[in-house]
């Protein structure tokens, strides 16, 4: 009887270091994760979806994780199987990216340690837009709308439409440069 109650205090101790070593590790990687997620689907609320239900899993299946190994390569996977499951089951998402070509963009995106970097500094920028370049970033970009779409919602002409979303990606562009030349001196 005395041994059973040193095995379950023992297995007690080792999930409750799980636990911290899993909190530990899901903070630090977090903000990077979401923005892996937010790549591939580029909506809030999707990207917050697979976000939340790839959290439940790693924590779920953090008793097979090794640790000493990449959290995030890990992490990446879990996320990258929910991303894939939701496209299965979203079929509007087929005609963006082939399979793969989703494959690809996952192992180019986990290969690049200074994507949250990137991704903070074009957050940054598209913060620091006008607000009427903001709406057609919003339009354009994170609700894939056809430049045709958002120029009729605007009532403003397509080849006017156009010609903003050129300068959009100039401002953009322009400043992550500025910020990544900035941080170099």
């Amino acid at each position: 009887m005395a041994s059973s109650k040193k095995i379950i205090k023992k297995n007690e101790e080792i999930i409750s270091g799980d636990k911290e070593l899993f909190v530990t590790l899901f903070e630090t990687d977090r903000h990077r994760l979401y923005a892996y997620i937010f790549a591939f689907v580029a909506n809030g609320s999707i990207a917050d979806d697979i976000f939340q239900e790839t959290s439940l899993l790693l924590w779920r299946d953090f008793i097979n994780f090794t640790p000493g190994t990449d959290f995030s390569k890990w992490a990446n996977g879990i996320a990258f199987n929910r991303i894939r499951s939701y496209r299965r089951k979203n079929k509007k998402y087929d005609h963006v990216f082939s399979e793969s070509m989703l494959e690809s963009l996952s192992e180019t995106s986990a290969k690049d340690p200074d994507d949250e970097l990137k991704w903070h500094t074009l957050q940054d920028c598209r913060a620091a837009l006008p607000g009427h370049l903001k709406e057609i970033y919003e339009d354009f970009y994170v609700k894939n709308r056809k430049a045709q779409d958002v120029a009729d919602k605007s009532g403003r002409s397509i080849f006017a439409i156009r010609k903003a979303i050129h300068k959009l990606r100039k401002k953009l562009f322009n400043c992550v440069e500025h910020k990544k030349n900035k941080g170099m001196q």
